[in-house]
């Protein structure tokens, strides 16, 4: 079935903390029972379209006790759950988010699809009429691209759509300035197309009258 990726954005601008700070990434993913943690994985070898060496780390349940009383709740949407939980500050609002592997799959083949096509024409490969070069591996076009630049482009991508739709859902009123609370490095380690893909963030709330 076949995700179609909505345009909807609030123009936010995510920060994503120093790739340069090294954290063991747990990432909550919390109903109104328990938690589920998901490890950092690591992967020496990046094979970006199918990593060979990605190993699936299953969730490690724990049980919450009182959750309502931590603030915590949760909202359901079409390819994708957030969890909420105030902090210390009135005015942010900390979110965990888990997509759906059809919907990382839907944003990558959109973000990938357009990033080639602003790429044209795709140098080294022979062109057809209107100076494009069809029918090159995508594997290959990744490589040309750059993986990173690919893959920072899709996460920025998801982050955007999912707390925009989450935003918009809740009628919320935030300012455009957004904290992700894992580094691009780890996101980056975590994220593949097809699979759930989890990450943190803080949310500032604009103060009403």
């Amino acid at each position: 079935m076949e995700i179609a990726v909505k345009s909807l954005s609030l123009g936010l601008n995510p920060r994503i903390v120093n790739r340069r700070q090294h954290f063991d990434v747990s990432t909550p993913i919390i109903s109104s029972k328990r938690a589920c943690f998901l490890p950092q994985t690591r992967c020496d070898t990046h094979n970006f379209l199918k990593r060979k060496n990605h190993k699936y780390c299953p969730p490690i349940f724990v049980v919450l006790s009182a959750v309502e009383d931590a603030g915590v709740s949760s909202s359901q949407f079409e390819d994708f759950v957030v969890s909420t939980t105030r902090t210390n500050e009135a005015t942010e609002l900390k979110i965990g988010v888990e997509v759906s592997g059809a919907k990382t799959r839907a944003i990558f083949d959109d973000v990938f699809d357009k990033m080639v096509a602003a790429a044209q024409p795709i140098p080294g490969f022979r062109r057809v009429k209107g100076g494009k070069t069809p029918n090159i591996p995508r594997d290959i076009l990744l490589e040309v691209l750059g993986p990173t630049n690919v893959y920072k482009e899709v996460i920025k991508k998801v982050i955007d759509t999912t707390v925009a739709e989450f935003v918009e859902k809740e009628d919320l009123k935030v300012s455009k300035d957004l904290r992700v609370e894992q580094s691009f490095e780890d996101l980056e380690k975590l994220f593949e197309p097809d699979e759930k893909f989890s990450f943190d963030a803080v949310i500032k709330l604009q103060e009403t009258d």
